[in-house]
C-alpha cells in the first residue's frame, strides 16, 4: 500500500513538473512598439538594434519565454523586454519590436497567441 501511495505522488508530481513545461496558448492583446523610439537596450539589456525578433510582454510572462502569435507564424519572438500596457489582467499581453509605426499599427488587437519557456 505504501509503495502505491508514494508511485501515485510521484506521478503527480512529474505530472505537475510536464504542465509547468507545457506552453500555454490563448487570446492575448498584440500591439507594436517603434525600437528607435524608446531606450536603446530591453529591460533584459538586449540592444534594441538586434535583428532577434523580439517583444515586450505583461508581468504575467516572464522573461525568455518564447512566444508565437498567429498570424506571424514561422517566427519565435523571445520576451526581452517590459512595457507601460499593464500586468496580463484579464489578458496577456505581447509588445513586438518593429522598425515603422505602420508595422505597429498593423499588429495590434487580440490574436492567438502561445508562450513557451526556452528549451
Amino acid at each position: 500500500m505504501l509503495t502505491s501511495g508514494l508511485a501515485a505522488v510521484a506521478l503527480v508530481a512529474i505530472g505537475v513538473l510536464n504542465a509547468l513545461e507545457a506552453p500555454w496558448c490563448g487570446p492575448t492583446k498584440i500591439t507594436g512598439y517603434v525600437r528607435t523610439e524608446f531606450s536603446s537596450r530591453t529591460y533584459d539589456g538586449t540592444p534594441i538594434w538586434t535583428e532577434e525578433p523580439i517583444v515586450a510582454a505583461s508581468w504575467d510572462v516572464a522573461l525568455g519565454s518564447l512566444v508565437e502569435i498567429e498570424g506571424l507564424e514561422g517566427t519565435t519572438f523571445r520576451v526581452a523586454d517590459r512595457g507601460h500596457l499593464g500586468n496580463g489582467y484579464p489578458l496577456p499581453w505581447v509588445d513586438v519590436a518593429v522598425w515603422t509605426r505602420s508595422e505597429a499599427y498593423a499588429l495590434t488587437g487580440v490574436r492567438h497567441v502561445c508562450f513557451r519557456r526556452p528549451s
